[in-house]
């Protein structure tokens, strides 16, 4: 697999800008392709095409990848990059060889042109309207009903069907769009403004309003703060739009609370309340980190693993101590390297075919 690099495709989704590891790509339904590095860049766009779908012929505008960018204390920020041509596609690669020890497939975001056949298909949409939500429109005034109080309300509804005809094809922008600065990003002699300020404040501390992908992002979030921090806390709530958790320490001197809510009919999750940093101090410093379990050590390796299943469990435990400084069990380092490369295998037998 030396010679091959797996991508993560996203498209009809949403970009994440301020999200607690940068910006972010969401989607339903993203792919999982194999690719040589030796395709060009005409023949990855066909590849993607093909993929995404092969009923339709379409034409991609924008391909964006992300990388990561080291800021401070082992964390690290995912800013954007386009891939326009040959030289930036060999660049994608360099930096995904440089970064293999942090991913372990390289993420691109997919646009495509509008094409006259999409148009179609939205006016035909548009002007398939039954009779009945036609005339749902209307309203019959009923005996004894004052018909200038009933004709207030009908010509209302007549003049909103107005407005829509107005516009022979009605569109409205990806949510994502509306969050894009477009002109900058557009600007290829500025590429300062390809990426918005990271959404990490300096010292890196959450802050409210801070999006995730999911729930999932939301606890390896936490648990990669409290470790690296060398705090812990306490699970107050866990439901299905809800995270609500606090210092094990609060009341004692420590305030520290945070509430993460899934956002409705959204794609993301955001911090709605955030107290700020810990106060409290642990007074006795633990060889190892209650949330350094045995999964989110298995998922800070799967890249090891993937290039070396056959990694030594002391190789495993020299890894976590360099990124987390902390020294885990052998025990919780063997059963992390079985996970991992259970893990691997059925992530690599789905890919294969997929493999161009």
């Amino acid at each position: 697999m030396d010679d091959r690099v797996v991508l993560k495709i996203c498209y009809y989704g949403q970009i994440l800008l301020q999200t607690y590891e940068g910006v972010q790509f969401v989607c339903e339904n993203p792919l999982d392709v194999v690719i040589p590095f030796t395709l060009s860049f005409e023949e990855l766009k066909g590849v993607i095409c093909e993929k995404i779908d092969s009923q339709r012929c379409r034409r991609i505008s924008c391909i964006l990848y992300r990388y990561p960018l080291p800021v401070f204390g082992g964390f690290v920020q995912f800013q954007t990059k386009y891939v326009m041509d040959e030289a930036s596609m060999q660049e994608m690669f360099s930096m995904y060889m440089e970064n293999r020890h942090r991913m372990s497939c390289i993420e691109l975001y997919i646009e495509f042109e509008q094409s006259e056949a999409d148009r179609n298909i939205e006016l035909e949409d548009y002007n398939s309207e039954s009779e009945d939500e036609f005339e749902s429109n209307y309203e019959i005034v009923a005996p004894g009903e004052d018909e200038e109080e009933a004709g207030g309300a009908m010509n209302a509804d007549v003049a909103e069907v107005a407005n829509a005809l107005a516009s022979p094809h009605p569109f409205q922008e990806p949510s994502f769009m509306r969050s894009l600065d477009l002109e900058a990003m557009h600007a290829p002699k500025f590429p300062q403004y390809m990426n918005p300020a990271p959404p990490v404040v300096a010292d890196g501390e959450f802050t409210v309003g801070m999006e995730f992908s999911s729930r999932e992002a939301v606890i390896k979030a936490m648990k990669d703060y409290t470790i690296r921090r060398g705090v812990d806390y306490r699970v107050y709530e866990s439901e299905p739009t809800t995270f609500y958790a606090k210092c094990t320490e609060y009341g004692n001197g420590c305030d520290w609370l945070i509430r993460v809510t899934k956002m409705q009919k959204k794609y993301y999750w955001e911090i709605r309340r955030y107290n700020g940093s810990h106060t409290c101090t642990r007074s006795t410093i633990s060889q190892d980190h209650s949330k350094l379990d045995s999964k989110t050590v298995a998922e800070a390796i799967k890249p090891l693993v993937e290039v070396d299943p056959s990694i030594k469990v002391k190789s495993v435990i020299a890894d976590i101590q360099s990124k987390f400084n902390y020294t885990i069990s052998y025990r919780k380092a063997w059963l992390a390297k079985q996970q991992a490369v259970e893990s691997s295998g059925r992530i690599n037998f789905r890919r294969l075919g997929s493999i161009v």
